[in-house]
């Protein structure tokens, strides 16, 4: 191979990578324009709300309108996993709200 053609090579290799580098900053600001409004999109249905990762259960019952009973039931049959703080009449039940929505999106599909 002579000089020239090497010459002429590297130039083509150097303009082959200068292009795939611009195609890679291109795709990379539309993935991230496509995440940012999926994001904003789930956002908006409360789906990914940061200041709120659980629900009590009255939460999910007026969402979902199922009643306390049937949260109960889902509970006992391992149907949905809970936190449950304080003891008797004082007690708290809460789900993480990623719980809840695969409940319900399986159990309307």
């Amino acid at each position: 191979m002579r000089t020239e053609e090497y010459r002429t090579l590297v130039q083509l290799i150097r303009e082959l990578a200068s292009e795939v580098r611009n195609v890679k900053t291109g795709l990379d600001s539309k993935i991230d324009h496509v995440a940012k409004k999926v994001m904003e999109a789930f956002q908006g249905f409360g789906i990914l709300d940061p200041e709120e990762e659980t629900w009590t259960e009255q939460q999910v019952c007026e969402r979902y309108h199922v009643s306390r009973r049937t949260m109960y039931e889902y509970r006992k049959c391992g149907m949905i996993a809970y936190i449950k703080t304080g003891s008797g009449k004082n007690c708290k039940v809460k789900y993480r709200k990623a719980d809840v929505i695969e409940l319900f999106s399986v159990q309307n599909a």
